[in-house]
């Protein structure tokens, strides 16, 4: 394609393509929602006691719905397409605690008889705090596909990173973000990528795009000592939001704040898991899981033990020597999966077959483990086999989020960075778990570890705990 079609190409493709009936949408739905936290906070209710509250009287709280929707405007929820997933449940719980106090207050103020209406909204808002961000994940992956979702986007690369971005982009579609058109800075020829136009860097080509009215271009840097041609300084004007993701993904510092030190630009980074009043915000919102679940959690980790023991031959629990906070060894507890021999007959494996060890030094983890009994198959694909370690966490040993405890051996592929991860407290899921699971090279688990610790937040811990759930709902990457 020649850039003087890409005009016509790009009003035939994209001409539907809006960010006002994206965030519309997102409105929509929001708002289902939250007259679906009006009906579960009065159903909790109704259920305890039907005396206490009539059920069908939430529907009588659909008055309030322009008011969340006028503060999830205000709160920047809208189109929702550039939102950080952490920032996204900051915003849904902090605007809900709001709106839903705000009513409880208005309605315990009007009259004296009322206080259990007042509680039923209150129980509302961990309600909104959980399911919104859910419901907009699968709005996300539910919209995606028509041709009106999202934002078109240019994508800036070089012939050592061509298509990265655009290949992450499509594989993850519930990003928002739809690639109109690769402008490759080292190319010489004009060529189509999954039916994406790819183009040398031009300034007809630059002048199309911005014919065009895109606002986002995403710009992947190129390697120290090769800057001829960059395009980033000439398109700094041409865009409104612009993305750089840098050539070197430096895993030290893979969360950077810009600082001034007397006219010296600067940038910082921090391990935000070595405050104390975060390292307390944490405790208790691992307790407060605990606590909350736990009616629910026990009776399946009862029928669990049952079925372990009454399917195979052994004990019910496993325990497992693993490197916890500070280098320290914890054992670390999953229902048996395995046959009671499970040592011998994996280094009988690996003595006699090449690729088994391969996948085992690569993973810790055998896709296709003979050593793993019927019913522990079913646990494993599910993760029902770590309930155990809800224990670790009870004991202040793991939490809900963090670094993966890992085995001695594991210990050298971390390298220099080992210390600094295992500072923190490891935990029963993690941004690397939701990331591909078992699926995820050693690599990019360290990068998203460090992520983790640099960007550490109480929204960041509820996000991958509701991203966990979708994992493990769907089974991916796991075995």
């Amino acid at each position: 394609m020649q850039p003087s079609e890409f005009t016509s190409w790009f009003k035939t493709h994209f001409n539907h393509t809006s960010s006002f009936a994206t965030g519309l949408t997102f409105m929509i739905f929001d708002c289902i929602g939250i007259m679906l936290c009006f009906g579960g906070s009065f159903f909790a209710i109704n259920a305890v006691d039907r005396s206490l509250i009539v059920f069908r009287d939430f529907i009588n709280y659909w008055i309030y719905l322009p008011a969340f929707a006028a503060a999830f405007f205000a709160a920047r929820l809208y189109p929702g397409i550039m939102l950080q997933p952490a920032d996204e449940v900051r915003k849904f719980s902090l605007t809900s605690f709001f709106c839903f106090t705000g009513i409880a207050l208005s309605i315990a103020v009007e009259t004296d008889d009322r206080e259990m209406l007042s509680v039923a909204l209150l129980l509302a808002i961990p309600f909104a705090t959980l399911f919104l961000p859910l419901l907009r994940e699968g709005i996300r992956t539910a919209f995606s596909s028509f041709s009106w979702w999202g934002v078109p986007v240019v994508i800036y690369v070089s012939n050592e990173n061509k298509y990265t971005i655009a290949d992450r982009i499509l594989n993850k579609p519930s990003l928002s973000y739809r690639p109109a058109a690769i402008i490759n800075i080292d190319a010489t020829d004009y060529e189509e990528y999954k039916g994406i136009p790819v183009f040398p860097y031009s300034q007809e080509i630059e002048d199309c795009v911005h014919a065009c009215n895109i606002t986002t271009a995403i710009v992947m840097e190129l390697p120290e000592g090769n800057t001829a041609n960059t395009p980033l300084d000439s398109i700094l004007s041409d865009y409104r939001y612009i993305i750089a993701i840098p050539y070197y993904q430096n895993i030290k510092f893979v969360s950077l704040s810009v600082r001034n030190f007397g006219d010296i630009l600067g940038f910082s980074a921090s391990n935000r898991l070595t405050r104390p009043i975060n390292l307390f915000i944490k405790r208790c919102l691992d307790l407060g899981i605990l606590l909350l679940f736990s009616p629910l959690i026990l009776p399946i980790i009862v029928i669990i033990a049952i079925l372990v023991k009454c399917t195979s031959k052994g004990k019910i629990f496993y325990g497992h020597n693993r490197i916890g906070k500070n280098g320290k060894q914890i054992k670390v507890w999953k229902f048996r999966s395995m046959v009671t021999d499970a040592d011998k007959r994996l280094k009988e494996l690996l003595e006699n077959n090449p690729e088994m060890k391969r996948e085992w030094e690569e993973h810790q983890k055998l896709e296709h483990d003979p050593r793993i009994t019927s019913i522990g198959k079913f646990l494993r694909k599910t993760s029902l086999d770590e309930l155990p370690q809800l224990f670790n966490i009870l004991l202040g040993q793991m939490s809900f989020v963090g670094p993966r405890p890992v085995t001695e051996p594991e210990k050298e592929k971390y390298g220099d960075t080992f210390k600094y991860i295992f500072s923190v407290t490891p935990g029963l899921s993690g941004m690397w778990q939701i990331s591909g699971r078992s699926s995820t090279g050693y690599d990019e688990r360290i990068f998203l570890d460090t992520f983790y610790i640099q960007n550490w937040s109480i929204w960041l811990d509820i996000w991958i705990i509701l991203q966990t759930f979708i994992v493990v709902v769907t089974r991916k990457g796991a075995y």
